[in-house]
């Protein structure tokens, strides 16, 4: 399969993702007990030592990419996972080990591997932030939310604006459910594009400091 299909897939399913995300996340500190949390989805803690290590994963395959652009972008795709994850579930939508990795094989076969796979990501015209580590995760996402449309849309056309907006739907009741915690020095949302960086701070500290600085 043509990478192009796979990531024009997956980016309209995060972007419709994260117009739910917009609606429902609580953008606060984490609790004091949570120290090192980037973000806490359903009481379930990303580690800053987790998005740090996929931040440093993705600049190894992408030396001339944006540190503070990426590990934004990486949290983001952590917690949407999360919210497909629980979208899908509602609708008893599965997908098992076995299709993912065979859809996952054809890929990295298509672009000569997980390097080829990241940096061909990287370099389409709406650069998508893929860290090594979780392209599975990546795969699984896509084929969740393929078959969670397709559930959801019946016998309509899964490609069609009304499959899109059911979906979005589904979503946005998803993550309404879901209690969904940004640390603040990650950055804030912004309705229309998504996380964004604080002007100074955590967020460029944390960023340099994955070189050692």
């Amino acid at each position: 399969m043509k990478i192009s299909t796979h990531a024009t897939r997956l980016r309209r399913g995060l972007a419709v993702a994260a117009a739910a995300l917009l609606a429902t996340v609580s953008l606060s500190a984490c609790n004091p007990d949570e120290l090192g949390a980037a973000a806490i989805v359903d009481g379930h803690t990303i580690t800053t030592q987790q998005l740090q290590t996929a931040t440093q994963g993705y600049l190894a395959a992408v030396p001339d990419g944006d540190k503070s652009n990426a590990q934004l972008r990486i949290l983001e795709r952590m917690i949407l996972s999360r919210v497909i994850d629980q979208a899908a579930a509602k609708e008893d939508v599965r997908v098992g080990k076995g299709a993912v990795a065979r859809q996952r094989d054809q890929i990295l076969e298509s672009t000569n591997g997980r390097k080829g796979l990241i940096v061909a990501l990287s370099q389409q015209q709406n650069p998508v932030v893929l860290a090594p580590s979780l392209i599975d995760q990546w795969v699984r996402d896509q084929l969740l939310y393929g078959r969670l449309v397709t559930k959801i849309v019946g016998p309509g056309d899964p490609n069609s604006q009304e499959a899109a907006t059911q979906a979005s739907a589904a979503l946005i009741a998803a993550g309404k459910s879901m209690d969904i915690t940004v640390n603040p020095r990650y950055g804030t949302w912004n309705p229309q594009r998504g996380v964004q960086p604080q002007i100074s701070g955590g967020l460029s500290r944390t960023a340099a400091q994955l070189d050692g600085k």
